[in-house]
């Protein structure tokens, strides 16, 4: 797992984003940051140091796509509770046929992985359009190996994370996402967030990140 610290316009609050599978930083370097932001990517194991969330008065959770389900492990590990939780595009229960990534689609994506693969991968991502065509001049810079890794890592955390016991405050569905269906994202969050928002977005969104970061 890595973890990283940028610093916004406020040094007060700290902003805790989790990343979904197949990133790193790069996408998100030339945001204009209004807080703090600590990104956690690259979930290969468990080897990351939270404790920088001491440091400050409080901070707020942001996960997306898989890493809504590593942020849930997190924040029920953590005595110091965020203020605030918001998902986009993932559920807590991560790989999970009925309520997160389809099995099968989980399957095949680590099956073929390949150079190619992943690129069809982002295009999914992504949708096709402008918002692609951007994401592959900032696309990740990561070994097939590293992709490897953390999608067997997030299948074992999956397969044994007790999701659910954690209550959201904000979960944003895109009804265009081709990587975790919007109709397994409304069963994973029933009784599990405050509040359900459908975005006409596809599974990634630069526009989404702006407005939550920026």
């Amino acid at each position: 797992m890595e973890t990283e610290l940028l610093k916004g316009s406020d040094h007060n609050t700290l902003k805790v984003v989790f990343l979904g599978f197949g990133q790193d930083l790069t996408p998100f370097s030339s945001l204009n940051l209004s807080s703090d932001t600590f990104f956690v990517y690259d979930y290969e194991d468990d080897s990351a140091d939270f404790s920088v969330i001491y440091k400050y008065k409080k901070y707020e959770v942001i996960a997306w796509s898989l890493g809504v389900m590593m942020a849930d492990i997190f924040v029920s590990k953590m005595d110091k509770k965020p203020w605030k939780m918001t998902a986009f595009n993932g559920t807590p229960f991560g790989i999970n046929s009925e309520k997160g990534v389809d099995d099968a689609l989980y399957k095949a994506t680590l099956d073929n992985l390949s150079e190619d693969n992943m690129t069809r991968f982002y295009r999914r991502m992504c949708g096709r359009g402008q918002e692609f065509a951007a994401f592959t001049k900032v696309k990740p810079s990561r070994s097939l190996v590293s992709f490897k890794n953390e999608l067997m890592f997030l299948a074992q955390k999956s397969a044994a994370h007790r999701a659910g016991e954690i209550v959201w405050d904000e979960a944003f569905i895109g009804l265009k996402d081709a990587i975790i269906a919007p109709l397994n994202q409304e069963r994973g969050w029933q009784g599990h967030a405050l509040n359900l928002v459908k975005l006409d977005a596809a599974h990634y969104s630069t526009q989404f990140f702006k407005d939550k970061l920026s």
